[in-house]
């Protein structure tokens, strides 16, 4: 197994899907979480190619949000679509 791997145990894993399942029915908001060892450039850059590349900014509300995790840079961003940064500062 590698770092991405060993970073969360199952019970962890599971508890975030859950977390995130209970939001999503919250809200019209699609969250997502991307784990991956090293960030080769830079944290939000990188979050953004993420973001881009699941078809995050294609929601009918434009309302997505990717928390990106890097594990071995020790990096971490947030990025929302249009529709979530119009409601939150």
């Amino acid at each position: 197994m590698g770092i991405v791997e060993d970073f969360l145990t199952p019970e962890e894993e599971e508890q975030i899907v859950e977390t995130i399942r209970g939001s999503e029915k919250r809200t019209s908001g699609e969250i997502r979480v991307h784990i991956e060892n090293n960030c080769k450039i830079g944290c939000l850059d990188r979050a953004k190619e993420v973001f881009n590349y699941l078809g995050m900014d294609k929601t009918k509300d434009r309302n997505g949000v990717l928390f990106y995790v890097s594990v071995q840079s020790h990096m971490f961003a947030v990025i929302g679509d249009s529709g979530i940064n119009e409601k939150v500062p």
